[in-house]
């Protein structure tokens, strides 16, 4: 099973109605999400996947 590129780093959304996604990894757009093509070509998950990171921002004031 590909994995799910909304979860890597390098998907990307684009504003092309007939290539909606892409993976700036390999610097393609497609009709599919990206990690489906790279199952299709290669045979094998996407290697270059990349988990995004969540950041945590603490705006914790410590004035008296």
């Amino acid at each position: 099973m590909p994995v799910d590129c909304k979860k890597c780093l390098h998907f990307k959304i684009t504003w092309e109605k007939d290539r909606p996604y892409a993976c700036k990894a390999f610097g393609f757009k497609s009709q599919n999400i990206p990690s489906m093509e790279v199952y299709a070509a290669a045979g094998k998950e996407c290697l270059k996947f990349s988990p995004k990171t969540k950041i945590i921002i603490n705006n914790y004031n410590n004035t008296k």
